[in-house]
């Protein structure tokens, strides 16, 4: 498992008004999520463990240099209703394979969608149980960081950084952790990893 604390080192991300940085509260989010996970029995490598800002390709290679991965990344948005949560899947990619049968490297997510929107639907149920007004299913985007992962790769955003008081968001962090680790273990049975690197799930 491969948590990914978003933005770090100079990106911070999201900014609200009473100071709210979105790279430092995914940082402290991260440790609650990777608890949650180790107590379901995941081995958790986080992309940063400080104030540092790895590229989006050296968090991928993270995910992508271990098999039968799983990839989460933490977000806080900008926008949103206060207290809600949405769980984000790459748009479906054409699997553009090279002549060698190769996937190219901004791809690489291509054989692993409808993967990713399993896992995504797991873990947004889950939020919507416990964040009302959440979506009950992985919303579709254009996500940057998953576009280039080869393994089920999520992005869990957390609505919002225009809170008046951090504790709003702070408080979610339990619930947050606790969905995630319980729909990762609810996926992790039917994640059948591929014989050969370059076959398809």
């Amino acid at each position: 498992m491969v948590l990914d604390p978003a933005h770090g080192g100079t990106d911070l991300g999201a900014r609200g008004t009473g100071g709210i940085h979105e790279s430092d509260i995914v940082l402290e989010f991260a440790a609650q999520v990777r608890t949650a996970l180790e107590a379901q029995g995941f081995q958790v490598v986080q992309t940063r463990q400080g104030n540092a800002n790895p590229s989006f390709d050296d968090r991928s290679a993270m995910a992508n240099a271990q098999r039968g991965s799983i990839f989460v990344t933490l977000h806080i948005a900008s926008t949103g209703v206060p207290g809600t949560a949405r769980v984000y899947v790459m748009n479906d990619l054409a699997s553009a394979a090279d002549a060698t049968g190769l996937i190219p490297w901004d791809r690489a997510q291509a054989p692993f969608v409808s993967l990713s929107r399993k896992l995504g639907d797991q873990v947004s149920a889950l939020i919507a149980q416990r964040f009302k007004g959440s979506p009950a299913a992985a919303q579709t985007a254009s996500v940057r960081q998953l576009r280039t992962t080869a393994a089920p790769a999520i992005a869990v955003e957390i609505s919002s950084v225009t809170v008046e008081d951090r504790a709003q968001i702070d408080h979610m962090a339990p619930g947050i952790a606790d969905a995630i680790a319980r729909g990762a273990a609810a996926f992790r049975p039917t994640y059948v990893v591929p014989a050969n690197p370059g076959e398809r799930p």
